[in-house]
């Protein structure tokens, strides 16, 4: 009977252990889901930063400001080069990549 007694309090450890496994696992993953909340708002305040930067505005980060500037001159020039190599352009109004020899963008009508 002591055998069984044993199995029984063993098994409720078990499933207790389980159940608490569960809830932390669900707890963490509602840590994680905020944690990405704040995340996205920390992204959402450094693009306003950044854009009042690139208006003229001080924002106390000017030299962070500069290198992502530098990167995106970078991204820029990639880009172009990308676009030499398909022997393409963009349209000066909507963006679309129409040849170099067109004169009015098929997407938008604009004059190029």
């Amino acid at each position: 009977m002591a055998f069984l007694d044993d199995l029984k309090k063993a098994t409720k450890n078990i499933a207790q252990k389980t159940g608490d496994m569960v809830e932390i696992s669900k707890l963490n993953l509602s840590i994680s889901q905020e944690k990405d909340k704040i995340n996205k708002i920390y992204s959402e305040i450094g693009k306003a930063v950044y854009e009042q930067y690139i208006a003229g505005n001080d924002v106390g980060f000017g030299e962070k400001c500069t290198v992502i500037a530098e990167h995106e001159r970078k991204i820029e020039e990639l880009q172009q080069k990308i676009l030499e190599i398909k022997n393409v352009k963009k349209c000066h109004s909507c963006g679309t990549e129409i040849g170099k020899d067109i004169a009015y963008c098929p997407q938008c009508g604009a004059k190029q």
